[in-house]
This record gives C-alpha cells, sequence and structure tokens, in this order.
C-alpha cells in the first residue's frame, strides 16, 4: 500500500450500502463518482455488485443509438494507477460491451494501467478498432508504444494490426461506385499515427516490419478493388502514378498514398541500412502485385548510386520485358537513368536485346493493338511498324538522353523527328490544367483584321488534328465573341457579311452584341436584325446533337443567342432596339415561336427532376423566342406611352398577342418550358392587354401541369402586386382547393419555397403595406386552406424579412403586428394548430418588435410541440430577461424540455441560460424565481453540474 492509500479507510459494507441506497438518477451517481477519491472502495463496491453492469448502447424507436454514461467506470479510471489489479479484473468483465462510452473507458485504463495489467486488453481493443468504436482514439497507438517499451511485443503488435491494417468496407452506390476502406483508425488519425505505427514496428521486429507494412498496402489495394488478385494488374498508375513525390499524384486515395510513403521509406532505409537488397525486392515482389513491384523499382533506383549490390539487382529488373509495360514505366525509367549510364559495355547490349526484341507481345496481341490504332488509308502491317517504333519512341522519351547509351540517343532523335516530341513520356498519362477551348488567333490579333479581313479569316480557318487542346471552332468564336462586343458599333453595322458563316461565328456575333449593349456600347440594329430574320429561318428539327463540342452542328443555338440578343435589346434605351424596327424584331422571333426545340423527347430527357421549367427553358429555343417577344411588346407599349402616340405599339403589340395565342389554341403547347417562359411574361402581359389576358385564364391558368409553372413561374419572378393577384386569385383559390385535398402543384421555378407558400409572401407582402384589406378574401382562403406548415413558413419567412431589411416604416410593422395577433387568438380559441407560429422566433430576432410584445406571444409559441428556435433565441431572450424574467425563464424552460434532441438549440440556450437565470433569481419576483429552479434541475439532470456555480458567478457579477 502506498503512502497515500494509507491516509486512506476502507469501508464497510453497511457504508457502502447506505451511499448506494442515497443515490438516484445518473446525475446524482455522476456527482457522487466525480467527488469519491478513495482507491479503497473498488473492492468493497465490486463486493456489492455496482460494476457488475455498464450499461448497454441504447436503441431509440426511429433506429438510431447512442451511448449511455457509466460514472462508477470513470471512477475506476481515475483509481487505475493506484489499485491496477482489482480496476483491471473488474475492466475484464465489461470488455463484452457494446457501449462505445465503455469501450472508451476501457482504452482509458489501459493506458493508466501499468504494462502487466494492460497488456490483456489488447486483444479486445483490437476487435473494438476493426469494428469501428474507437475509429478517434489516437491514444492506442501511445498505448502500442508502452506496451512495445515495456516488452509486451505480442499485445502491441495486436494493437496496430487492429488500429492500422485495412479491411473491406461497403460497396459505394451507383454506376462505377468502387469499395470503402476501413481500417480501426478515422483516416486523419490513420495518418496522423502512421509514423508513430512504423517506428514501433521497427522497434518491436526490425526484421518484419516491412513485411508488416506490405501487408497492410496488399490489404488496402485487395479491399478496396484496385488490384484483383490473380491478374497480375492494378489501378495504382492511376491515382499514383509515381512513387516519388510528384505533382501528377491525385491524392485521392488518403489511406493508400500514406501506406505508399511508409512502405517506400521504410524499405529505401532497410537497404541504405545495409539490409540484403535481395531480401529487400522480395519482400516487395512476393505478392505479385503491381504496386509494390512499382515499389521495389524505386527503392533499387534511389539506392542503386550507393550500393553495388542495389546496382546489380536493378539491373536484373531491367532486363525484364514485362516491367518495360506502361503501367510499369515511371520507376522503370528511373531505374534506367540510375543503372544505364555506369553500366559496361556487356550490359549495355544485354540490356538493348531486351529492348529491342520489343514491344514483348504475342503476334495475335500486337495485331489486335496495331488493328485498334490503324489509321485511316493504313495496312495492318504498316501499323504494326509505325505501333513498335511509337513503343519505343515512348521508353527512350521516359529514360531520357541522359540516361541512354549514345545509339540510342541517336535513335531517339530520329524517332522524334517522324512522330514529335513526347513530353512526359515518363506517365502513361499526362494530367495538366489546360482550359480550353483554344483560338488559332488571338483576340488581339483579331482586334487589328479589318471586317473583310475578319470574315475571310472565319470563312477559311480549318481547325487541324482534333485534339482537346489543339484550336478549334469554338475556341475561335469564342475569341471572336470579346472582339465583337469592343467593336460592337462597326460589326453590328456589318451584320450583313455574317450571313454565310457557319452557325458557331454568327451565335459568337450575337452573343458579343448582347455583352456589348450590358457593357454601355453602342449596337446599330438595321441590317441586324435583317441578319436575325434569316438565321431564324435556317432549318434546325430540333432533334439531339451528338459529336463534337468544338462547333455547332445546328442552327438552334445561333437562334437561341439572336432571340436573348433582342430581349437584351428591349432592356437598354440608349442603345436597344429603336421603336420603329421593333416590328422587324417581330419578323425575326416569328418562326422561332414554332421551333421544334425542346422535342418532348428533350423535355422528359433534361426536364422533370432534372431542370425546372424556368431553368429549362433559358436553354431552349422556343420559349428563349416567346421571353424575347414578350419583351418587345411591352417595349413597344413602353415606348407608345412616352410618345404619347398609341398607335405606334399597336401593330408590334397585336401580331405578338397573335403569335402568343396560336401557342395557347386551338391547340396547346404542351411544352412545361414554354409555360415557364409565358410565366415569366404573365405580369407584362398583363400590363401590355390585361383584358386580352384575363379573356385566355382558362387558358393560361388551366387545372393542369402548365397552368401551375404558368402560375408559379409568375409569382416567383415577379415582385407583389396588388394587380397581379387580382389577376391570378381565379387560379389562387383553385390550387388552394387542390392542396386542401393533398394535390401538389407543379413549381416553374425551383426554389427553397414552394409555389404555395411563395403565394402566401405576396399575400402577406400586400397586406403590410395595405394594399389588401385585413379580411381580403383570398388571404383569409389562404389561412383557413394552405397546409400547416406552408403557413408556419409564410410567418417565419415574414419576420426573417423584417429583420434583413432596414428602416421599415411603423405602418408596415403595426400591420405585421396585427395580423400576427388575429393569428395568435386563433390559436388560443383552438381554431389553428400552435404550429403555425413555429416561425415565431424570426420576429423576436428581428429587433423590429418592442419585447413587451413579442415575449408573451413567443411563451405560447414554445408551448407548442416540436418548436425550434435553431439557436436563434439565446441572446434576445437574455437581453429582454430583465423586462420579464419570469416569462424568459419560462420560455426558456420550455425550449430546453423540447429540445432535448437538438444539440446545436440547446448549446445556444444554455450558454445564455446563467444570464437569464441571474436576472430572474435577482428578480425577487416568486415566478422567475420557481422557474428559475426548475431550469437549473432540467440542466442540472441533463449533465451541467456546473450550472449552479456559472449562475451565481453571474449574479456577483451583476
Amino acid at each position: 500500500m502506498t503512502e497515500a492509500q494509507q491516509t486512506w479507510r476502507e469501508p464497510d459494507a453497511d457504508l457502502v450500502r447506505r451511499a448506494m441506497s442515497r443515490l438516484g438518477d445518473l446525475q446524482h451517481r455522476r456527482v457522487f463518482y466525480e467527488k469519491l477519491e478513495n482507491p479503497l472502495w473498488v473492492d468493497a463496491l465490486d463486493r456489492e455488485g455496482v460494476f457488475d453492469s455498464p450499461p448497454e448502447l441504447v436503441v431509440n424507436e426511429d433506429g438510431t443509438a447512442h451511448s449511455a454514461p457509466w460514472p462508477e467506470g470513470g471512477y475506476l479510471i481515475r483509481m487505475a494507477s493506484s489499485v491496477p489489479g482489482p480496476v483491471a479484473r473488474i475492466l475484464q468483465r465489461t470488455c463484452t460491451s457494446t457501449n462505445p462510452y465503455v469501450r472508451q473507458l476501457i482504452l482509458r485504463a489501459a493506458m493508466a494501467l501499468p504494462p502487466d495489467h494492460a497488456a490483456p486488453f489488447a486483444k479486445p481493443l483490437a476487435q473494438y478498432l476493426e469494428e469501428g468504436s474507437l475509429a478517434h482514439a489516437r491514444e492506442v497507438v501511445d498505448l502500442a508504444e508502452r506496451l512495445a517499451e515495456s516488452g509486451k511485443r505480442k499485445a502491441a503488435m495486436r494493437l496496430l494490426q487492429g488500429a492500422f491494417r485495412p479491411r473491406a468496407g461497403e460497396e459505394a452506390a451507383g454506376l462505377g461506385g468502387k469499395r470503402t476502406v476501413k481500417t480501426g483508425l478515422e483516416r486523419y488519425w490513420f495518418e496522423d499515427g502512421l509514423p508513430d505505427a512504423v517506428r514501433i514496428l521497427v522497434a518491436v521486429q526490425p526484421e518484419k516490419a516491412l513485411t508488416t507494412l506490405v501487408s497492410w498496402l496488399e490489404a488496402f489495394m485487395t479491399a478496396s478493388g484496385e488490384y484483383v488478385p490473380g491478374r497480375l494488374y492494378d489501378l495504382s498508375h492511376i491515382w499514383r502514378p509515381s512513387i516519388a513525390p510528384h505533382e501528377q499524384n491525385q491524392g485521392s486515395e488518403e489511406l493508400g498514398d500514406a501506406l505508399i510513403d511508409a512502405v517506400r521509406d521504410l524499405g529505401v532505409r532497410d537497404v541504405l541500412g545495409g539490409r540484403d537488397v535481395a531480401d529487400v525486392v522480395e519482400v516487395f515482389e512476393r505478392n505479385g502485385q503491381p504496386l509494390s513491384q512499382r515499389i521495389a523499382l524505386h527503392v533499387l533506383a534511389v539506392t542503386s548510386p550507393d550500393t553495388d549490390a542495389a546496382r546489380d539487382v536493378g539491373f536484373e529488373r531491367l532486363l525484364m520485358p514485362a516491367l518495360m509495360d506502361s503501367d510499369y514505366r515511371h520507376e522503370y525509367a528511373s531505374l534506367a537513368r540510375a543503372i544505364l549510364p555506369l553500366a559496361s559495355e556487356e550490359q549495355v547490349e544485354a540490356w538493348a536485346g531486351v529492348f529491342d526484341a520489343g514491344p514483348h507481345l504475342d503476334d495475335e496481341k500486337l495485331a489486335e493493338a496495331a488493328e485498334h490504332r490503324k489509321l485511316e488509308g493504313e495496312t495492318l502491317e504498316d501499323s504494326k511498324v509505325r505501333y513498335r517504333e511509337v513503343w519505343r519512341l515512348k521508353l527512350l522519351s521516359a529514360i531520357s538522353r541522359d540516361g541512354l547509351p549514345p545509339r540510342y540517343v541517336d535513335e531517339l532523335a530520329s524517332l522524334e523527328e517522324r512522330y514529335g516530341v513526347m513530353d512526359h513520356a515518363e506517365f502513361p498519362s499526362y494530367s495538366t490544367s489546360w482550359v480550353g477551348p483554344t483560338s488559332p488567333v488571338t483576340e488581339e490579333d483579331l482586334m487589328s483584321y479589318g471586317v473583310a479581313d475578319l470574315i475571310e479569316y472565319l470563312r477559311t480557318w480549318r481547325p487541324g488534328r482534333p485534339e482537346p487542346w489543339d484550336p478549334s471552332k469554338e475556341g475561335l468564336a469564342r475569341a471572336l465573341q470579346a472582339v465583337v462586343a469592343k467593336r460592337s458599333e462597326e460589326l453590328s453595322a456589318a451584320a450583313a457579311a455574317f450571313a454565310d458563316l457557319e452557325p458557331t461565328y454568327v451565335r459568337a456575333l450575337f452573343s458579343g452584341l448582347s455583352d456589348a449593349l450590358k457593357n454601355g456600347e453602342p449596337v446599330v440594329w438595321e441590317d441586324l436584325l435583317v441578319l436575325a430574320a434569316s438565321v431564324a429561318v435556317r432549318e434546325d428539327d430540333g432533334s439531339e446533337v451528338s459529336g463534337s463540342m468544338d462547333e455547332d452542328l445546328v442552327w438552334r443555338f445561333a437562334q437561341r443567342s439572336m432571340a436573348a440578343l433582342i430581349e437584351q435589346g428591349t432592356r437598354e434605351s440608349d442603345y436597344g432596339i429603336p421603336g420603329p424596327q421593333l416590328v422587324r424584331a417581330v419578323d425575326a422571333l416569328e418562326p422561332l415561336v414554332s421551333h421544334a426545340d425542346p422535342t418532348v423527347e428533350h423535355e422528359e430527357r433534361y426536364g422533370g427532376s432534372n431542370m425546372d421549367p424556368l431553368t429549362l427553358s433559358l436553354n431552349t429555343t422556343r420559349p428563349a423566342a416567346m421571353r424575347a417577344l414578350i419583351r418587345v411588346a411591352a417595349r413597344a407599349k413602353e415606348i407608345a406611352e412616352e410618345e404619347q402616340a398609341a398607335d405606334a405599339s399597336e401593330e408590334v403589340v397585336s401580331r405578338v398577342l397573335a403569335l402568343v395565342d396560336a401557342r395557347l389554341q386551338p391547340e396547346k403547347d404542351p411544352s412545361l418550358a414554354e409555360a415557364a417562359a409565358l410565366g415569366e411574361g404573365f405580369g407584362r402581359l398583363v400590363w401590355v392587354d390585361r383584358g386580352w389576358t384575363e379573356e385566355r385564364l382558362s387558358l393560361l391558368l388551366s387545372a393542369d401541369a402548365f397552368g401551375d409553372v404558368i402560375g408559379s413561374t409568375a409569382l416567383a419572378t415577379y415582385q407583389p402586386s396588388r394587380v397581379l393577384l387580382e389577376v391570378l386569385s381565379p387560379w389562387a383559390r383553385m390550387v388552394l382547393e387542390r392542396v386542401a385535398r393533398g394535390e401538389d402543384v407543379v413549381a416553374g421555378w425551383r426554389r427553397d419555397r414552394g409555389p404555395v407558400e411563395v403565394l402566401g409572401d405576396h399575400l402577406m407582402m400586400l397586406r403590410l403595406w395595405d394594399a389588401i384589406p385585413p379580411d381580403d378574401e383570398l388571404l383569409t382562403l389562404y389561412f383557413e386552406q394552405a397546409p400547416l406548415e406552408a403557413r408556419a413558413k409564410v410567418l417565419g419567412h415574414l419576420g426573417w424579412l423584417l429583420g434583413r431589411s432596414d428602416d421599415v416604416p411603423e405602418g408596415p410593422l403595426r400591420r405585421a403586428m396585427d395580423f400576427l395577433d388575429t393569428r395568435v387568438v386563433r390559436v388560443r380559441r383552438g381554431d389553428t394548430d400552435p404550429q403555425e407560429l413555429d416561425g415565431f422566433y424570426w420576429w423576436a430576432r428581428s429587433a423590429k418588435f418592442p419585447p413587451e410584445w413579442w415575449l408573451p406571444r413567443l411563451e405560447e409559441a414554445v408551448r407548442a410541440p416540436g418548436f425550434n428556435p435553431r439557436g436563434m433565441l439565446g441572446e434576445v431572450l437574455e437581453e429582454s430577461a430583465s423586462l420579464a424574467p419570469a416569462s424568459v425563464a419560462r420560455i426558456l424552460e420550455q425550449l430546453l424540455i423540447h429540445g432535448r434532441n437538438e444539440p446545436f438549440g440547446r448549446y445556444d440556450l444554455i450558454e445564455h441560460a446563467p444570464g437569464i437565470l441571474a436576472i430572474a433569481y435577482e428578480s425577487g419576483d416568486g415566478d422567475a424565481v420557481a422557474a428559475a429552479d426548475r431550469v437549473m434541475d432540467l440542466l442540472g439532470r441533463a449533465g451541467h453540474v456546473e450550472i449552479g456555480d456559472e449562475v451565481s458567478a453571474r449574479r456577483q457579477r451583476e
């Protein structure tokens, strides 16, 4: 017994039983065992069975699980160094527990116990690691080191195997998914601890450390599916093209990369430390994995300048035909560069004999490879010759001139003259940061061309090789677009010269002119609209396009750019389309209103869950034309009103409305992308001719997906407007009736707020602006029929908007408070669900309303089950506590009760709880003190034993 222990008295059984009888819930047990310092209680408590039943993993009804704490175990950990024997004996009985909390305690105990007592825990701890319950426990490496230093090598090795040996996880879902790889430690801790693990391995088993590391790497390759046993092929050359550090290494396989680095460095260290080279290489080569073979080649390349044995073994590998394959080329070339310059003439001849016999394929495989790479007009025999020469070029280029015998330097020069210089030949593939497409001429050069020379260059230039990084028509078109934006006046006036060019360049012209308008540059419209009209009638059946992306193979992209240019021309007053030219804009757009794009097949493929109708409308031709057409009509009316000449707009407006009408009847266009374009233009149609629009409401706002998309897109793309809502009101009523029956509404523009919520947003903003009365029929209907969740989101969103707004006038704030009060009254009467107020925390947080108003309403809101303030209320409650300490304390109590499963929200509340409770106690208000006592009890039972001290400190500070 130690001197310290002699001061302790061993408790008798009666004292232990009396103490146990007074312990209540978990919090009481926690406090007792945290304060218990006497190690002599360990055996006494054990005799009473206190440690016999550690808590198991608790599985909730929803299938989730949580770890129950074990205060008794925490006491054992603290006593481990004082009474290691009894603690070890007790914890050995708990090793079968599945509770991660208990398992962590066992690890902490093993760390505190002397090595003799800790060693037996290596086996269960290794099992825990393999099961993943100690994945973040970097301490296992420290424990392994302690065990190794004390001679417990077997126990140390068992821990390291459990922590670092990879094993297969689940197969990733989806096309091309591969298996995940698990280790006992989470990846960060795996990489952090691996260098220490290597050091321990070397200390425990110097001759076997490399073998163990290589076995871990082999296990990773097999578990990940990167290597299939028996095939002698792996994928390492793709994600780890260089065994040495190199920018080409992707870093996508953190576990694999860490193991490669560790194996590589230990292999080099072993050779340079005097270990037999052949023995080291045999460790790498015995598993047959190409990755291990590549590491062996690297080790030989690094060590051969310093050891004759490494040069001899390395030269033997240079004579292995299989290692000249492209998968090994990077390391093979490094080894050749290190050895061939030092090789004897006889050795060079031996290597030349193997190299000259390459490529090392049988006749059938050589013919297959040559056939696959045969050029147009080339015979199979010619292709074979070229295949052999390119193979030689690649390997010679990889070794480089500095490493080649003189005669092969000459051959390399000859092959390069024939086939070109091969950069980065040591890699089967090489990644660069190329950004394309590439233009054959710089933007500066194009700027210097006159119009005639520019047109001639665009007409005659042709791309060379079809490589992604080579100049292309798309690259030239992008350069042209930038030039057009800077020379807009000159090139728009010469638009007729572009009429015979390919669609790629015509599209670039239109896009460049759109950019110019956005930048405030002048555009000349007369000849430009003539070109637009000629482009609009170019044939395009809307079928899917396949093949090269380096040029436009169809006209729809140029036609779409033309529509976008006209749309932009209606937005600009200085250089936009002049009033007299608007009719010619209609001429240009008219053919596109019935364009085949998007086809039904295209919309089925790219619409639906992939792309909402409004987004699809921006990327298809017919909707783009419709969008531009409606803007042309609005611009015509705008100009007519500015000039007080209504007759000037009549022709344009009547033609536009007729073209829109033709898409609605006698047969409606089924495209939802077209519907989205109509929805985006709906407000303009109402402004251009409200009577015409209202006469066609049954066609525009039909009770189907088409009508839903128009109505919901209009709501999503326009600010709240009384006129807009008046016209939309029949559709809005129909939508509310449908959702009340449980039907869905198709959104034209999918955002975080659905169509029903956006409708509510419009209604609430109109009420705040006093544009509709408090008893407005549609507003009343909304809060009767809209789903509860939608109503709650609308009210919460309004509070959020007000909080983000500066200088909100008193009138809108007063109307917001009045409306909210009507909803609170209905909650009190039981006419509506209290959860309608779920978003009220935004009102409290907005700083736009007096606490005297929002505190009592918040107190009602928090009583609803599921009320979740999402960490938003702690600060404002503490700031307002002095005004109504009892109310704030009761609110805090309810939030803590209902928020047990919301850790972030609880953190916010607990952070501000001491201040709130201190104010409640200092107030002297009986209700406030009683509520504060209940909160203190709640927090104490939840484990916040320090809350009393924190509140006392705040009271002293106050």
